[in-house]
């Protein structure tokens, strides 16, 4: 995948703020991210204030919608209640979602055969398997959440081992995609459900973190935001206090998810303008304008 760019002249620029909805502000101050709020200045950072601005480049919401485009969604009846709330809200950035979400889904039933009774998410008015509905979606980015039902089927280890396979399945019919891997939201406090708990969990999610980093995938943390000071899910935020969430934490899963693709692209145009320096007392910033396929 190839990005145009166009260089510019020296320019102080700052991040663009996207607009929070009540629930995801809280996220924001909860996590102490730059959307909190600014931190102390004092003489040293204040130096360093102008030459740092200049090295931010400016990443405009329409970029960070686009982030999104030929992406698709995989995962179990969380994953299904997140693309019903796609739906509903479909005049949105999330109106370019796609899904591949079905009660149930696990890694496990992802490597099985398609059968009449097997669980796989229906494309194209049929069940089939991940990487072929994948293919024919043209998907470039893959977004996977598994867990609830994988913990309890095969334990954390052979989950870490499904997803190695499964991205390989795919990979091997849609060999550019780009693998992202969501973790587990926690379940709020007392609940067990056999190795569904919270610290199970964690342990989970730290396992898929490490995963992801061995892989040169990306992972998106939509766990500890929905979290209270003690680890586990928020109340307000279950629908059944089990794994199932309400529309507010969905609206948090928004807010993470264009946090986490403004980052993405922040980074990758720092790491550009880094490649393309010409030297001492030259400032260039790199404009993302959408993508090029290659």
């Amino acid at each position: 995948m190839k990005r145009s760019v166009i260089r510019t002249g020296c320019i102080v620029c700052a991040i663009a703020l996207v607009t929070v909805s009540q629930p995801a502000a809280a996220y924001a101050g909860q996590q102490g991210s730059a959307l909190a709020g600014p931190a102390q200045s004092t003489p040293e950072t204040a130096a360093n204030t102008s030459a740092a601005d200049q090295t931010v480049p400016e990443i405009a919401p329409e970029e960070i919608d686009a982030f999104f485009d030929n992406t698709v969604f995989v995962g179990d009846s969380v994953m299904e209640d997140f693309r019903n709330y796609s739906f509903a809200r479909s005049d949105t950035w999330l109106g370019r979602l796609q899904f591949l979400a079905a009660v149930s889904f696990s890694t496990y039933s992802a490597l099985r055969p398609v059968t009449a009774k097997s669980i796989h998410p229906v494309y194209a008015g049929q069940k089939r398997l991940v990487e072929d509905s994948i293919a024919m979606m043209g998907a470039e980015k893959v977004f996977m959440l598994f867990g609830p039902n994988d913990i309890n089927i095969t334990g954390i280890e052979k989950t870490a081992a499904n997803y190695v396979e499964l991205a390989g399945r795919i990979r091997a019919q849609s060999p550019d995609v780009e693998f992202y891997i969501m973790s587990m939201p926690y379940t709020v406090k007392g609940h067990r459900d056999h190795n569904l708990y919270n610290d199970n969990i964690r342990r989970y999610n730290e396992t898929m973190k490490n995963l992801a980093a061995e892989q040169g995938w990306g992972f998106v943390d939509i766990a500890n935001p929905l979290a209270d000071e003690n680890g586990d899910l928020i109340e307000s935020y279950s629908s059944d206090r089990d794994i199932h969430l309400r529309r507010a934490a969905y609206d948090v899963w928004c807010q993470v998810l264009r946090d986490y693709a403004k980052e993405t692209l922040i980074k990758e145009a720092e790491e550009a303008a880094a490649a393309g320096t010409g030297g001492p007392g030259v400032c260039e910033i790199l404009y993302i304008q959408g993508e090029i396929r290659s």
